[in-house]
């Protein structure tokens, strides 16, 4: 008698458990609040890579690699290293970024020689609490992406 109501009692409170667990309110995610210019903040180590093309329908392949510092008022400066099909090119650019309320925006960055290229025109998108931006390349004849990480130190 005594071993059946240990087992019991023991059931009993293994079920109170169970039914504890089951009702409880599940954590509620929040998604980000709104961004806007203060999202993009602080410095970010990014690659990219994709390909440009000529009139002529020749193909170019790009590849970067680089930091880039956003003030958290719509300005940008940075550097990379651009390898343009085989060719190597370190940058340095300045530039401005917009940011929407929907995390989406548009940078536009402009080397600091000329003759390094016209200016870099492109869409991006904050994720994860900004802690990674998503960029592409809009202007014409280039297909070129990348991912910005925020760097911790």
């Amino acid at each position: 008698m005594k071993i059946s109501t240990s087992v019991l009692l023991a059931s009993g409170i293994m079920m109170c458990g169970i039914l504890v667990n089951l009702f409880r309110p599940s954590p509620i995610a929040h998604a980000q609040t709104a961004c806007d210019a203060t999202t993009f903040t602080g410095a970010y180590g990014y690659t990219q890579s994709g390909y440009a093309y000529d009139a002529q329908g020749n193909i170019y392949f790009l590849a970067a690699a680089g930091r880039m510092v956003a003030d958290g008022a719509g300005a940008i400066t940075g550097s990379e290293t651009l390898n343009f099909d085989g060719s190597v090119i370190k940058r340095q650019y300045t530039g401005t970024y917009t940011m929407n309320d929907d995390c989406t925006g548009s940078t536009t960055l402009t080397m600091a020689a000329a003759s390094q290229g016209a200016p870099v025109h492109g869409d991006i998108v904050a994720v994860n609490n900004s802690r990674q931006v998503n960029f592409v390349q809009t202007d014409a004849n280039f297909v070129l992406s990348g991912v910005l990480t925020k760097q911790s130190q």
